[in-house]
């Protein structure tokens, strides 16, 4: 296979092309196990969380305007938090001044 050229691969590309015969098979045991982990981290489990009444009740007419369950919004804004992809409109704001 030809080589992709290096000035149309961003940094990340150009990584993994440079290390591509460094890459290995993964034993079927551990490939196994892996999966296995994947398999249960992807699986939706129940929780209990108390919170303020207030939060809650708010919480539920945000879901409703989206016209979502309000457990799905909670899910939603705790994988956005953990994944990063949370943004503080306050924060937004100060980087991109809205016409007011």
């Amino acid at each position: 296979m030809k080589p992709i050229e290096a000035a149309i691969l961003d940094s990340e590309e150009q990584e993994i092309e440079d290390n591509i015969d460094f890459s290995k098979a993964i034993p079927v045991a551990e490939k196994s196990a892996l999966m296995s982990s994947l398999r249960e981290a992807s699986v939706r489990k129940p929780i209990t969380l108390r919170m303020e009444g207030a939060d809650l009740e708010a919480i539920k007419r945000l879901a409703e305007q989206e016209g979502m369950p309000y457990q799905t919004l909670i899910g939603s804004l705790v994988h956005k938090y953990v994944t990063g992809a949370l943004v503080d409109i306050n924060e937004v704001r100060k980087v991109i001044p809205l016409g007011r």
